[in-house]
């Protein structure tokens, strides 16, 4: 049976429960959703184009503030967006459960950025300039990305080139950030 779709032996009632149980992500498994899965991955390519664009005169404390600021936003907008369609499509109210249950399963988003901006700190303290610190973090951003892909690719059951080619893609998404940042600087 698809699990996006409501079981016909259920009740309307469960079936609006079950458009809400889509939309968490929720597919009788204990563990991570979809979304929080997924969440993780945006934010990094999220922190690549902030990084990629931020410019060279702008500070390494400024950067790392904007890096936070602009997942917040992103956060915001994406739970929004996810809220009302939960709602819509369990025709109801969300229970507070729910709505605390979809706002934290995009925080992985904002954490995402925990680490490049971690990187920037210790660069700014080290007085790094902060056109290079901005490379470092991207660099590692590239790499957590890297890790990202083949973490899950590896728990999505992928083998050998398969494994491989999808941490690449992953990879790739890094690779075009630092592309954009040597387009626009």
């Amino acid at each position: 049976m698809r699990t996006d779709q409501p079981d016909p032996r259920r009740s309307p009632r469960h079936a609006r429960t079950d458009a809400v149980d889509a939309v968490r992500g929720k597919q009788g498994e204990p563990g991570e959703s979809l979304k929080e899965r997924a969440a993780y991955l945006y934010g990094l390519v999220i922190t690549g184009s902030v990084l990629a664009s931020a410019p060279a005169d702008l500070g390494i404390v400024r950067v790392a503030g904007l890096l936070g600021g602009t997942l917040l936003v992103y956060w915001c907008a994406e739970s929004y967006a996810h809220l009302i369609a939960a709602r819509s499509l369990a025709r109801r109210p969300l229970r507070p459960a729910e709505r605390r249950h979809v706002l934290a399963e995009g925080l992985p988003l904002i954490a995402a950025c925990t680490a490049p901006v971690v990187v920037l700190l210790i660069e700014w303290v080290l007085r790094v300039p902060a056109d290079v610190a901005v490379d470092v973090a991207l660099v590692v951003n590239l790499g957590l990305l890297l890790v990202v892909g083949w973490r899950m690719s590896t728990d999505g059951g992928l083998r050998g080139s398969r494994r491989l080619g999808a941490t690449a893609t992953a990879g790739l998404l890094g690779v075009a950030m630092i592309g954009l940042k040597l387009a626009l600087h």
